[in-house]
Formats: structure tokens, C-alpha cells, sequence
């Protein structure tokens, strides 16, 4: 079975678009191939939109589009994919971020009339009229129009949010695929979406997986001797990266309203230079933004404590990752899907929605119990053995695959 995976990126997110598990999916006779538009490594199994030209109309498009609030329209790079070798070899393809300026929404159905296709949501972008996240706004449920914050992912300059809703059922209405969602919060929000109610549409719940051998707590000891941490600190680590969605700032306050006599390390991966109000408070180790997935594996082994306080969150693959290494995970409860991932208030910890204060309480909590952190962390590796292992995802996905060929 030949697979083509459509994505905006090549090593942004290959632990969830399927690049990670390319060799293993071989051992079940499939060969996958990835055409990204954003190529970043020599792997021959990644192919890319050659040429400078096609570039540069895109480039011109897209600021066309920025211009007129208008998405994912006037792009033509379809054309030229179903022209390709590996679509046209493909027996099947699996479709995953198409909204990142290079696939234009009503060209999806060329797609969908020539192979089978499955497309991963890896966000809400594509029930919403031009948000990635709809951030408690219910518009989506009907057909958007009155965009209560355009600032939000994608920002617009008008309000184009009804027609760009209208365009993507139209679009829809002529194509034909299924959806794979990774989390129930997702789910629910593909029923409860208008895009979908008039198609025959095969919905398959997949939760992403990790590989428990590399992302477990046997690396711990090493990880905290490569960045020079002692026995004694208690460590924090978090993304570092403060978007609209990933509840950096209230990262920030909680660790400004945390008071604790334990000697603390702060060790982030994401931007640099954002933690120097904390120097002489706490110990400071930031990472960078990285691909690496040993440098991403040894931050979660090093760790006391993991925090992901999203606002907006489809799935959240570092949670289960740092589960697997037996860390126990803050996250904030209410609009997103961390709550039921983490299996909180069992395994993971959920706080009010954006609420700092919460989240600092129960940072400190976590810190004074070491043997809650042991036992939460412990059951999170349970749970991530049960239903979050790479080869419960793979064995699940081939089955997906298959059944969709066999339609």
C-alpha cells in the first residue's frame, strides 16, 4: 500500500503528522511518502514543490489573500500535485495541515475525485470560518460571521468569517474523504459542526501515540547530568513559546505568585531570553526552539513537574510524552482536550481556566509532595501504555487505511 501524507511541514510536528513512524509503517507493507510545502532536511521521502517561481507566485498570492482577509483560496499548487509521481502512484492520501498558505480549500475535491483520501484535523480551523481556534466562540456552530476578535490565528483586517464558512462547506459538499480527530474534545466539535452534517463522513478517533521505550523515566539520571542539575532542585519545564494558545503568560504569573523555600530549575525549550525576571529567584536553563527529539525527551526526563496550561489545545503530544516519563502534568480545565488526555483529576492536574493563581497553588502543591508527584506520574505511564503507545496508534492507523481503500 503506497501512502502520500499532504502537510505544510516537514520537521515542525513530525512526531503527530506521521513522519516519525515512516520506517515502522513499513514492517506492516505500507510505504509512506510525505510532499511537504516547508522542507527542511535532505530525507528523500520527503518531497517538496520544486522550483523558484512557484514560490514566488505563492509568496504573491498569499499576500493577496492577507490583503483581501481572504484563506486558503487562491493558491494553485494542487494542479501541480496530482501531476506528481507519488499521488499518482498513491493508493491512498492523508491529508493533515492544509491551511498553512499553500493549498487554496476548494481545489480539495481534485484531491478526494482521484484517490481515497483521510485528513487529520489537527486543529478546529477546518469547522471555523477563518480561526485555527474558535476560543469559546460558538459562531462555528451555525456559520460564523459576527468574529468577536480578529486578531486571533488567522488574523483578518474585516470580517470575512461567514463567506470563508460558506466557501469550506461549499468545498466540502464536492469532495469526498474521512477525518481521523485525535481527542474527544475534537470529536465532539466535528458533531456538533454544520460543514459535516449533510455527508457521509467516517469519523475514526485516533489519539496520537509515543514510543514508550525512548520517551520513558529510565533516562531521567542522564538527563539531569546533561544539563548540570543537581539531586536537590526541583524542576519546572514548559514550552516557552507565548502565543495566543498555549497559556504562556499565565505560566509567568503563576511562577511570579510561587513562593517556596525548595531550590527550583526552570528548564524550558521555545524562545529565548523570556525568563530573565526569575534569575536569583530560581535557577534558569533555556533550550531553544528545537527539533532534536532526544534534546525534547531528555527536558521531559529531567523534570519534576510538566506544565501545559492551554487555552486551546486539540490534543497536546507533549503531555503524553511527559506522562510516559512518569512526570505528572499541570493543565488548565474547561474549552480544550487536555483534561480528558491527561485523565485529570486521576493522572493529570486541571485548574480553572486561566487562572494563575490556581495554577501557582497547585505547582506549590505539587512541589511540597514528593510522593504525589511519584504516584502521579507513575499512573501517567500507565495510561500511556494503555492507550497512548506508538504501536497501539500504528496497528489502529494501518487499520484505518485499510478499511478506507476497502470503501
Amino acid at each position: 500500500m503506497k501512502i502520500l501524507q499532504i502537510n505544510g511541514y516537514e520537521s515542525p510536528g513530525r512526531r503527530f503528522h506521521g513522519l516519525s513512524i515512516t520506517q515502522i509503517l513499513k514492517k506492516y507493507g505500507i510505504e509512506s511518502k510525505h510532499l511537504v510545502w516547508a522542507k527542511d532536511t535532505q530525507d528523500p521521502e520527503v518531497l517538496t514543490f520544486e522550483g523558484i517561481i512557484p514560490r514566488k507566485i505563492n509568496q504573491i498570492l498569499q499576500l493577496i489573500e492577507n490583503q483581501a482577509s481572504l484563506q486558503s483560496i487562491l493558491y494553485r499548487n494542487v494542479p501541480k500535485i496530482i501531476t506528481m509521481p507519488a499521488f499518482q502512484e498513491a493508493d491512498l492520501i492523508h491529508l493533515h495541515i492544509i491551511h498553512s498558505g499553500y493549498f487554496s480549500i476548494s481545489d480539495l475535491s481534485m484531491i478526494t475525485d482521484l484517490k481515497p483520501t483521510i485528513w487529520t484535523l489537527h486543529d478546529p480551523w477546518a469547522m471555523t470560518g477563518r480561526c485555527i481556534y474558535p476560543m469559546g466562540c460558538l459562531g462555528w456552530r451555525k456559520d460564523c460571521g459576527i468574529c468577536p476578535d480578529l486578531n486571533t490565528p488567522f488574523a483578518m483586517k474585516k470580517d470575512n468569517s461567514r463567506f470563508l464558512f460558506n466557501y469550506k462547506r461549499m468545498a466540502y459538499e464536492k469532495a469526498n474523504f474521512d477525518i481521523i480527530i485525535a481527542s474527544k474534545w475534537m470529536k465532539d466539535m466535528v458533531y456538533s459542526s454544520p460543514m459535516f452534517n449533510d455527508k457521509e463522513i467516517k469519523i475514526y478517533h485516533l489519539p496520537f501515540g509515543v514510543d514508550l521505550e525512548f520517551f520513558s523515566s529510565n533516562f531521567t539520571v542522564s538527563a539531569r547530568k546533561r544539563f548540570n542539575i543537581s539531586e536537590d532542585k526541583i524542576v519546572i519545564s514548559f514550552r516557552s513559546e507565548d502565543t495566543h494558545f498555549k497559556g504562556y503568560q499565565y505560566i509567568m504569573e503563576a511562577l511570579e505568585k510561587l513562593e517556596t523555600t525548595k531550590s527550583i530549575c526552570l528548564l524550558t525549550v521555545g524562545r529565548h531570553n523570556t525568563l530573565e525576571r526569575f534569575r536569583g529567584k530560581f535557577d534558569i536553563i533555556e533550550l531553544g526552539w528545537t527539533n532534536d527529539d532526544i534534546l525534547l525527551r531528555d527536558v521531559l526526563s529531567a523534570c519534576d513537574i510538566f506544565l501545559m496550561p492551554s487555552v486551546a489545545e486539540a490534543f497536546g503530544v507533549m503531555a503524553i510524552e511527559a506522562m510516559a516519563c512518569s512526570k505528572p502534568v499541570i493543565v488548565f480545565d474547561g474549552d480544550n482536550s487536555l483534561p480528558d488526555v491527561t485523565f485529570a483529576p486521576d493522572v493529570g492536574i486541571a485548574v480553572p481556566m486561566r487562572d494563575s493563581h490556581a495554577l501557582s497553588n497547585a505547582i506549590k502543591h505539587l512541589i511540597d509532595n514528593p510522593k504525589e508527584r511519584l504516584d502521579r506520574g507513575n499512573k501517567g505511564r500507565e495510561i500511556a501504555e494503555l492507550h497512548y503507545s506508538q504501536d497501539l496508534h500504528i496497528k489502529n492507523l494501518v487499520s484505518i487505511y485499510k478499511e478506507t481503500l476497502n470503501k
